[in-house]
């Protein structure tokens, strides 16, 4: 009898099994209101040579976490910059924890702007 039980469950359970039950699709929410580009020299001594300085280059692509009317607080998305040596991820961490999470001018960053952020200007200005 136990087995008729098994048996029938095991017949009735394998078609329910294969049914793909819709999963609701969550809501994609933007973690940064804007993107950017920053661009931030640094100057370098090495430890073998003091006295020699060396300037590097470094590009950051940053999102936006919150904003003031004239400071961003960024986040740093990717970092390159201009020579090879810092390119390596224990000198990219360096160079990002410097600016990561910090407040800076909105004035030094190059906005990315889509063709939507047009859009959406033009049709504020007016309604406005």
């Amino acid at each position: 009898m136990i087995l008729i039980g098994i048996l029938i469950g095991f017949i009735l359970g394998l078609p329910i099994g294969f049914i793909k039950w819709e999963k609701k699709s969550a809501p994609v929410v933007e973690k940064y209101s804007r993107r950017g580009l920053l661009q931030k020299s640094f100057s370098i001594t090495d430890k073998i040579h003091p006295n020699k300085k060396n300037t590097v280059e470094a590009t950051y692509e940053i999102g936006e976490l919150e904003s003031t009317e004239k400071l961003s607080k960024i986040e740093v998305i990717e970092l390159n910059s201009n020579q090879s040596e810092f390119n390596s991820e224990y000198n990219k961490k360096k160079l990002t924890d410097m600016v990561n999470k910090t407040w800076v001018n909105s004035i030094d960053i190059t906005w990315i702007t889509t063709a939507a952020d047009t859009r959406n200007k033009k049709i504020d200005e007016i309604l406005s």
